[in-house]
Order: C-alpha cells, then sequence, then structure tokens
C-alpha cells in the first residue's frame, strides 16, 4: 500500500496526517516527519485514522518522536487510530503513555495552552 505523511501547521500544534502502511519501508519518512515537527517544539497531534497497518518500527518512531518531544518540553498525542491498530498499541502499552484520543477535537481540547508574546 502507498504511504503519505502530510504536516499541516496551526497556531496551536502541527497536525500529522498518515496515510497507508507505517512499516520498515515507509519508516524512515515517517521518523523524519515527526521529528522535524518535534524541532519546532510545536505540540504534534498524528491523525492515523487513515493508516492500514503499523509494524514495530512504527511503533519504534513514535516512542522515539515522544522521547525527543519529552526532551524538547513538548507533547505528541495520537488520534483516530483505526481498531487494528489500536490494539497494537494497547498491547505494547504504548498507550499508557502517548495519548490516544478518538478524535482530534478531543486532541486539541487537551493540548497545553501555548502562550506566545
Amino acid at each position: 500500500m502507498d504511504f503519505d505523511v502530510n504536516l499541516m501547521r496551526d497556531d496551536r500544534c502541527t497536525l500529522v496526517r498518515v496515510h497507508g502502511d507505517i512499516d520498515v519501508v515507509s519508516r524512515e519518512r515517517f521518523e523524519a516527519a515527526l521529528f522535524e515537527v518535534v524541532e519546532t517544539g510545536e505540540p504534534m497531534v498524528v491523525d492515523m485514522r487513515e493508516v492500514t497497518f503499523c509494524d514495530s518500527t512504527g511503533l519504534n518512531a513514535i516512542v522515539a518522536a515522544n522521547r525527543r518531544a519529552t526532551e524538547h518540553g513538548t507533547t505528541v498525542a495520537l488520534v483516530a487510530l483505526p481498531p487494528r491498530v489500536q490494539r497494537v498499541f494497547h498491547i505494547t502499552g504504548i498507550d499508557k503513555f502517548i495519548p490516544v484520543y478518538d478524535t482530534l477535537r478531543e486532541a486539541l481540547g487537551d493540548l497545553p495552552s501555548t502562550s506566545r508574546p
């Protein structure tokens, strides 16, 4: 399956929209996009509604991005995991330390307030 990742920035966060399989073939591109956002210091919301598969390399990319985000004092949230993908996050326990939301509205509502000069 084709893979695509798009970044959409606004005042509150960067939305990372992912489409297709997150696996060994797409991991490098996926991880590069996540790290690019983390380096900005802005909160990141990863919309996974169109993810069809996520293997351990994809999980590792998300965990690594979350670790870097924490080091940069920012946050990562995941949105709309398909049941098959959500199951992997639950089994591995990743959903215990990276917030997972059903909707983008819920994720945005829980973002920390960013006060800019």
